[in-house]
């Protein structure tokens, strides 16, 4: 079992949330490092499969060229990657374990702290892809609709 930095109640409580603004406060002022630890243990875990389940409260949906299944690989140091496909269409957003969609049309893998940074629009895609820490093969257009299918905010706006 992995051990990571044990955070204050209000703290996992902020990361848990689902609130943009809320995560973006619990983020503030931490250590990736010391985030990265704490998202390799199982507490952790449960929040990045959290966000996952939640997607579909947040889509916003859009023109889409019928069903496109994008693949998300969050990676944990020290820790199984979290990996999900996630099926979308013009109106819907289906969170599946991954493999069971057939080949995904993008797959987006980055380390799970860019995940939650991006997630709770603490940091855009962009800066992540500019930066490394986001690398995407496939359909690099549905990729860069991510933000926008999602509606997230830019950094430091409410949400």
């Amino acid at each position: 079992m992995t051990t990571g930095p044990t955070f204050s109640p209000e703290r996992v409580a902020g990361l848990r949330s689902g609130s943009l603004s809320e995560v973006r406060a619990a983020l503030a002022g931490l250590p990736r490092e010391e985030l990265a630890a704490w998202l390799a243990t199982p507490e952790g875990e449960d929040v990045l499969r959290t966000a996952f389940e939640r997607m579909p409260e947040r889509y916003t949906g859009g023109p889409m060229d019928g069903p496109q299944t994008a693949r998300w690989e969050v990676e944990r140091p020290s820790a199984d990657t979290v990996a999900y496909d996630i099926v979308l269409t013009e109106d819907t957003c289906d969170v599946r374990e991954t493999g069971t969609s057939g080949d995904p049309a993008v797959t987006l893998a980055l380390d799970a702290v860019s995940f939650v940074e991006m997630a709770s629009a603490a940091t855009q895609g962009m800066d992540l892809l500019l930066k490394g820490r986001l690398h995407i093969r496939g359909d690099v257009h549905l990729a860069m609709r991510m933000e926008s299918l999602f509606g997230l905010a830019e950094p430091g706006e409410p949400g």
